[in-house]
């Protein structure tokens, strides 16, 4: 619907433009030299067009001047019709106490040609008319003004949102790139460190190991690939942590040198998606991080299962003056995707190593986004 004001100052362009229009239909509704006041009102609407910045009470002294002139002489006869629409401008800005007690004044103006008693019409009921229909116009004024003021505050949050909106994807993004690359580098990183050890020694297991490790590159570039397609066209990049045994994911690891014990309790192939989702997720970080930054390549994987919950624990040798603080992206992802499932999650030194503990209910009533 576009005949209907859009912002702030299209509302008072339009408003003004409809009041000039009352303005010059007022001249052809004067007698004698009542012209002279129409004449003199009309351009002050028109000026408060081109000045944006005009006083609100200067507008309403313009306005209400001729028309109680006019009605006390009995020479015009819609003038206030123009002094309503002023109103209604003027209410609908900002507006100073000065501008207030203008309003107030004009409210109460069409008394003062009842007090006078020159003309009968106000006499009678025409005073209480008139005074009523300014009542409305400093209300609708006052409303499309605040109506105003809460467009521009929702136009604001909305912004607000968006950018937030775009932040929290942006980090999302990091988060699957970095689970996704940093998962296949580490362990082609494994696989290349054990192939500079065996080169002299033992060439064909060298071999052996740089064959996986390019294996693994590949397959990490493909995965890496198919995501920024994806996320070319919008869709969520895909979940690295799908529904695997466990097992598989352990083994690549043990495959690229590390050693892993593991500890799995009986029916965790039996929990839901999400959570089993997120389990995977604890493990393969946990299990990077150890690949990385352990001070033997080994780590150890305790996942118990009781009726309501999961609980996960990982612990590998930290190296010395390498950083411990849990801050890291991946760790900081874990985090918000435990927290997500109602969980709780901990990263810190214990005992000269390195601990990740999650806890997570193993049946979901709602998955926070």
């Amino acid at each position: 619907m576009r005949f209907l004001p859009r912002g702030h100052d299209a509302f008072i362009t339009r408003t003004a433009l409809l009041g000039s229009a009352f303005g010059a239909l007022n001249l052809f509704y004067t007698e004698e030299w009542g012209w002279i006041l129409a004449l003199a009102m009309l351009p002050a609407l028109l000026v408060r067009l081109a000045w944006r910045r005009m006083p609100g009470w200067l507008l309403l002294t313009w306005l209400v001047i001729p028309t109680l002139i006019g009605d006390i002489a009995v020479v015009t006869h819609t003038s206030t019709m123009v002094l309503i629409i002023g109103m209604v401008v003027v209410a609908a800005g900002s507006t100073r106490r000065v501008d207030t007690i203008a309003l107030t004044v004009c409210l109460f103006s069409p008394f003062v040609v009842w007090a006078l008693d020159t003309n009968s019409w106000h006499r009678g009921i025409g005073a209480w008319l008139w005074s009523g229909g300014l009542l409305l116009g400093w209300v609708l004024g006052r409303l499309a003004g605040e109506q105003q003021t809460l467009i521009a505050e929702l136009e604001r949050t909305r912004s607000e949102l968006a950018d937030a909106a775009v932040i929290a994807d942006r980090q999302r993004i990091a988060r699957d790139l970095h689970d996704m690359v940093g998962h296949s580098f580490s362990v082609v990183l494994l696989h290349l460190a054990g192939a500079r050890m065996n080169l002299a020694a033992n060439p064909d297991e060298a071999v052996k190991a740089l064959q996986q490790a390019e294996t693994v590159g590949r397959e990490g570039m493909d995965e890496l690939r198919q995501a920024l397609v994806l996320m070319h066209r919008g869709t969520p990049a895909p979940t690295v942590s799908g529904l695997g045994d466990l097992e598989d994911l352990i083994a690549t690891y043990r495959d690229a040198g590390l050693h892993v014990d593991l500890t799995v309790a009986d029916g965790v192939d039996q929990i839901e998606a999400a959570p089993r989702i997120v389990l995977h997720d604890v493990v393969r970080e946990a299990l990077t991080n150890a690949a990385k930054h352990a001070l033997r390549p080994e780590a150890s994987v305790h996942i118990g299962l009781d009726d309501d919950a999961i609980a996960v624990r990982i612990t590998s040798p930290h190296a010395p003056g390498v950083p411990r603080g849990g801050a890291g992206m991946g760790l900081t992802g874990l985090e918000h995707r435990v927290c997500a499932i109602d969980g709780t999650f901990t990263a810190s030194p214990e005992r000269g190593g390195w601990t990740v503990q999650a806890s997570f209910p193993r049946r979901l009533v709602e998955v926070r986004a």
